[in-house]
């Protein structure tokens, strides 16, 4: 997936968080910044430390690859965001819930 926007970057913090079962508040305490903080990271904040978003990301579970783009590839605006779970569920490893469903008669 790639990230073109520090909005696209929130996204991904908030649905790793939510997965993961914590507040904004609780993630806040660990990472030792405050509520406030999250919630604008979360909405895109276009100035946020660098090193701070990486140990969110690194406590959250998410992998960071950096790599370049494809020439062609551009920025495109579309109606809907990407499928989160389908985020999470690459970022965690674990099976998704239909996968799951599907195992629990064996």
């Amino acid at each position: 997936m790639w990230a073109h926007t520090a909005r696209q970057f929130g996204d991904i913090i908030a649905a790793a968080r939510r997965h993961r079962g914590l507040t904004q508040a609780q993630l806040a305490r660990e990472m030792g910044v405050t509520q406030a903080w999250i919630s604008q990271i979360e909405q895109g904040k276009d100035n946020a430390q660098i090193g701070k978003v990486l140990r969110v990301l690194s406590y959250l579970g998410v992998r960071l690859r950096v790599g370049e783009a494809p020439w062609d590839v551009r920025p495109v605006s579309a109606p809907e965001g990407p499928d989160l779970s389908l985020v999470i569920q690459n970022l965690s490893g674990l099976p998704s819930r239909r996968a799951r469903k599907g195992q629990g008669g064996k």
